[in-house]
């Protein structure tokens, strides 16, 4: 008896071409943030083009702006990656982790250098690029889980009765927040020339002064 079309190996061989292609466009999309990170880093972002990124990708420029878009689009991808790279989710962890509520503002502070330094080449373009409204959106997003990472720690400082005297837990935030910046990060390292040790001491330093009541 015949097999019919809808028998034998042809799905597995659909399959494997569709898993094929997914992989290729997964690559070409990795040598095209890594491209534009180079990039953005050494030329900055007004400065570097799509045909830039595609010849150092060694891509078609199409193919650049058939994956993403946009420039701005490439650095929207590169923005939800750093935090990832910056192992959030293990420094979250250890911070709730800490019995010391003094403490987990001074891990708060390697964290944010950790995020900040690891995003060199990332940051000033997202900045360069803070007009475009998909980036405009993540700016956002980020600075709604950067109140969100700092609202447990400042609870942890008040149920230790460790608050600044007449400081509610809302205007805690509020100047944690201020002082998690990323402008400040870029006006201490490449405004003054502090290396991150510098600036995540300042941090910590000044969280402490801005949210907590001495140490008995």
């Amino acid at each position: 008896m015949p097999t019919s079309s809808n028998d034998g190996p042809a799905p597995t061989r659909r399959a494997y071409r569709s898993t094929l292609r997914e992989e290729r466009a997964a690559e070409t999309r990795r040598r095209i943030v890594r491209a534009a990170r180079e990039l953005f880093t050494s030329e900055g972002f007004a400065s570097t083009t799509v045909a830039m990124i595609a010849a150092r990708a060694e891509v078609a420029a199409p193919t650049v702006y058939a994956t993403f878009g946009s420039k701005s689009a490439i650095v929207g991808a590169m923005l939800e990656g750093l935090e990832q790279e910056a192992q959030s989710e293990a420094w979250d962890a250890r911070i709730r982790s800490e019995q010391d509520p003094r403490r987990r503002l001074a891990l708060y502070a390697a964290f944010l250098r950790a995020l900040y330094s690891g995003g060199q080449g990332i940051w000033p373009a997202a900045m360069g690029a803070a007009g475009d409204p998909a980036v405009a959106e993540l700016k956002e997003r980020g600075e709604q889980r950067s109140r969100a990472w700092l609202a447990p720690i400042v609870n942890a400082l008040a149920e230790a009765d460790a608050l600044a005297v007449g400081l509610s837990r809302e205007d805690a935030v509020d100047r944690a927040w201020m002082l998690s910046a990323l402008e400040l990060y870029f006006r201490g390292t490449a405004g003054l020339g502090w290396d991150d040790d510098q600036y995540e001491a300042w941090l910590a330093q000044s969280l402490l002064a801005q949210l907590t009541r001495p140490a008995a």
